[in-house]
């Protein structure tokens, strides 16, 4: 569908309309009194989020991120699937699956009675989902603005055989200074080391908090519905609570990997961390004939 007839089925007039953004994109711009936030069609993709009386934006976005109908966005919350991070089965193929490089179809947008705004994005095989996994799927993204942000996925096999997926919500989180910055709830938990410099294999126990200090990229296992990431220098706490999640992606490329990535500026390891809501490493979800699964997270600005 054109913007015409996008915002003939879907605009909620003063509050929720669809405008063309950078690279020819479509972008749905929300201000619903509780908050102001951009989704785009492209992977179904939240790219900012702020309460009415917040200063920060809860989400970042690189300046360099590429905004192309080919191309995945760095920042916001792409949406990760049929595989988190590398195709197990074939390895060289695109990181992270092919969801969020798709325009999805948008299937409503609502006001709730407390004024939250909850949009509806599908998305369905077709042959060219076929030539990269010959599986028949519907998805759907529901997202809900309000008082907190909210994102869910939810996978139906719409086949006859049983599929396995590894899936997540890879958010990208905005902060004020690495050095002030810590995510709280994972001590005691598990984690497998995927830095660049670490050794194959490597693994260990998280002891306290999670600083930021050097490239942290970690799969962290049985870790609680909740979490919180502690900006002191922004002045705030994000509180992250997942939903049939019980692993834990914990990302910040620190200086080599921002200098290595053309879609990263070479200083956004200061600006940014990820924390992701995900089924990944040994939780991969089996999904039998007309089955659904649903992951999602729920996202909360608080102030220090």
């Amino acid at each position: 569908m054109d913007l015409d007839a996008l915002n003939a089925a879907f605009a909620l007039p003063n509050v929720l309309r669809f405008v063309e953004g950078q690279g020819g994109l479509t972008l749905i711009e929300i201000d619903n009194g509780p908050a102001q936030a951009t989704l785009t069609t492209h992977g179904a993709q939240v790219l900012s989020y702020r309460p009415t009386e917040a200063r920060d934006d809860l989400l970042f976005v690189s300046e360099c991120a590429y905004f192309a109908s080919d191309q995945e966005i760095k920042g916001g919350v792409p949406i990760c699937w049929p595989w988190f991070g590398r195709d197990p089965a074939e390895p060289e193929r695109i990181i992270h699956g092919f969801a969020r490089l798709r325009d999805w179809s948008v299937l409503a947008c609502e006001m709730r009675p407390d004024g939250a705004i909850w949009v509806r994005f599908g998305l369905g095989d077709d042959e060219s989902t076929h030539a990269l996994w010959p599986h028949y799927f519907n998805l759907w993204v529901e997202v809900t603005v309000g008082s907190t942000l909210s994102v869910s996925l939810t996978t139906r096999n719409a086949g006859d055989e049983p599929f396995t997926i590894t899936q997540g919500l890879h958010a990208y989180f905005k902060i004020g200074d690495p050095a002030q910055t810590h995510v709280l709830g994972l001590d005691g938990c598990r984690y497998l080391d995927k830095a660049a410099d670490a050794p194959p294999d490597a693994a260990g126990v998280q002891s306290g908090s999670l600083g930021l200090e050097a490239e942290v990229n970690r799969i962290y296992e049985s870790v609680p519905q909740c979490l919180t990431i502690e900006d002191k220098a922004l002045s705030r706490r994000i509180r992250i609570e997942s939903h049939n999640s019980h692993t834990c992606v914990v990302w910040n490329p620190w200086i080599a990997g921002s200098r290595s990535m053309p879609d990263l500026d070479d200083e956004d390891y200061r600006r940014f961390v990820c924390v992701e809501t995900v089924n990944a490493a040994s939780e991969v979800i089996r999904v039998a004939p007309r089955q659904e699964v649903r992951i999602g997270a729920e996202y909360r600005l608080e102030s220090l």
